[in-house]
């Protein structure tokens, strides 16, 4: 359950971890206003040289803000698409958790891909309660900029981000399919059981249940 493209990974680490020096368009409306004060938060994170040999307590710090910027039902849902309709108000919780604990344990070992990139915000398009940022990428040692957009939802005076997508991919998208894929040929309950597996949390209850019933 990767993002299967070596340019979108870059990138979707790159943005998650928000490690890049960035510029906004003179005129930048309230979603692109409140993308970079996260990026501030973050920045400061990293930037902060008691947090440099604490990398659990730095990516927890990290996730806070992250979590303060991301609307996880709203991309839970459309990562499950058609799915999400049939799971039960405990399956949703169960499920945004395990998809919000996915993409932490993906990408929180990934951060040495970042090589100094920059981001530039080009626009924003605001449609109602949607809107689209459009920015790109730049590596000005390899001479390559790669398309990104996110795209939030707005949330009384919040914009969440819920998707990103790079070069026209959408991250939920590669998610979507994988887990549709894993539905169809199997169960919802086996994809669950899968991620658990992928996250420790079955192997960690075993484990405990193992040394219970040793004493």
């Amino acid at each position: 359950m990767y993002l299967r493209n070596k340019r979108q990974l870059l990138a979707f680490v790159i943005i998650v971890f928000l490690t890049f020096g960035w510029i906004i368009p003179v005129r930048a409306g309230v979603p692109t206003e409140q993308l970079k004060e996260k990026i501030d938060a973050i920045r400061k994170i990293l930037d902060d040289p008691s947090l440099k040999d604490r990398k659990p307590a730095r990516m927890e710090f990290i996730m806070n803000v992250v979590d303060s910027m991301v609307d996880w039902q709203e991309a839970t849902r459309r990562a499950l698409g058609i799915h999400w309709k049939k799971r039960t108000p405990q399956e949703k919780e169960e499920f945004i958790a395990l998809f919000k604990d996915l993409l932490k344990k993906t990408y929180s070992d990934k951060m040495d891909l970042y090589t100094g990139e920059e981001i530039v915000f080009d626009s924003e398009n605001i449609d109602g309660d949607y809107a689209v940022v459009k920015a790109k990428i730049i590596n000005k040692k390899k001479g390559t900029d790669i398309a990104v957009d996110f795209r939030a939802l707005k949330k009384g005076d919040k914009w969440l981000t819920y998707d990103i997508s790079v070069e026209g991919i959408s991250v939920l998208n590669n998610y979507r399919v994988q887990f549709a894929e894993i539905i169809v040929s199997s169960s919802y309950e086996e994809l669950v059981k899968k991620m658990k597996r992928k996250q420790g949390i079955g192997s960690q209850a075993s484990s405990k249940t193992s040394k219970e019933s040793k004493q």
